[in-house]
Parts: C-alpha cells; sequence; structure tokens
C-alpha cells in the first residue's frame, strides 16, 4: 500500500559524504554483477527461453543512474538545498532496484527450473545492495 502523506527525505548534515562515496561503488559493483548475469542469461536462452533477458539490463542501468544520483546528492549538500526531491527519488529507486534484483534472482533460483550459472553473480551482488540500502537508510533523514 502506499500512502498519499508527503514524505520529506534530505541528507543528514552530520553524515559522512565517505559514506555516499561508498554507495557510489557499491552501485557499480551491482551494475556490474546484473550485466554479467545478462550475459548469463543471454547464453542460457537456448535452454531457458522463458527468460526475461532485458530484466538484468534494465536493473543494470538503474543501478548506473543511482550511481549517478547518490553523486548528485553528494554534492547537494545541506537540509532544504535542491536536493531534497532527489533524495527522496533515490530512497523510492533504490527500493524499487531490490525488488527487482529479488525477483529476478527468483527466476533462476526457482525449484524445479534449471540453473543458468548466474547464482555466483547473485552472491557478488547481495551484499553490494545491502550495504547501499544500509547506507542510505543511515544517511538520509525522513521528515
Amino acid at each position: 500500500m502506499v500512502s498519499t502523506q508527503e514524505i520529506r527525505v534530505t541528507a543528514r548534515p552530520d553524515f559522512d559524504r565517505l559514506y555516499l562515496e561508498g554507495m557510489v561503488w557499491d552501485l557499480a559493483t551491482v551494475s556490474g554483477a546484473l550485466s554479467e548475469i545478462a550475459t548469463t542469461w543471454r547464453r542460457a536462452l537456448p535452454c531457458r527461453p522463458d527468460l526475461p533477458l532485458d530484466l538484468p539490463q534494465r536493473l543494470a542501468d538503474m543501478a548506473r543512474r543511482l550511481a549517478a544520483d547518490v553523486r548528485s546528492l553528494k554534492a547537494a549538500g545541506a537540509p532544504g538545498a535542491p536536493g531534497q526531491d532527489l533524495a527522496r527519488e533515490v530512497t523510492i529507486r533504490m527500493s524499487a532496484l531490490s525488488q527487482g534484483a529479488d525477483y529476478a534472482r527468483a527466476i533462476t533460483a526457482g525449484g524445479g527450473t534449471a540453473g543458468v550459472g548466474d547464482a555466483p553473480l547473485w552472491e557478488l551482488l547481495r551484499p553490494a545492495l545491502r550495504r547501499t540500502g544500509r547506507t542510505l537508510t543511515t544517511s538520509l533523514v525522513t521528515t
């Protein structure tokens, strides 16, 4: 259920900007792993014609855009700055990226389906995605 209340999100003024740079690094890891997963899925197409080949690449593109927006947040500075709307949008899109990755992983990790060799890549991706979500949660204040 989506709330209709307006939520304001701003970067905490005391938050170390190095954490935001760590988020950019983690999002690059996520994007790279998703690009590799897209390649794995393309190679598995003859055995798994049901795979939505564009899904991992769309998620990788989303991670790259999020990394660029996190860099913008870093530059936006103090609460009340123009980055306030961007901070809210980044929070929403980070949640969508995480949910999309969970969905994509379930496609090949589900019981009764043939594996496609992407399991090690998901193991690389998950910790980086979790760290990014945690850092985002602690670096932003919801009002």
